[in-house]
């Protein structure tokens, strides 16, 4: 099993999990008309990585061992 493979699997897997709570509607600082872009940002970032962080992380490790060990059996 890659190291290298996992890590960025995982990377990219939580980051594709978590791209619902980004693009999401109806976070609190939607109706805050004195938000700046910034704060926006920072709340829908914070929001969409730390939204069901557990049960991503649990899909994302499995999905990334399945792919580390795939990419690992065909180079062998």
């Amino acid at each position: 099993m890659n190291f290298k493979i996992f890590l960025l699997s995982f990377i990219l897997i939580y980051l594709l999990l978590s791209l619902p709570a980004f693009f999401g509607i109806g976070y609190v600082i939607d109706w805050v008309p004195e938000a700046t872009l910034g704060q926006k940002f920072n709340g829908y970032v914070i929001e969409g990585l730390g939204n069901h962080f557990l049960l991503k992380s649990l899909c994302a490790v499995i999905a990334s061992m399945v792919l580390s060990l795939l990419m690992s059996n065909r180079t062998a």
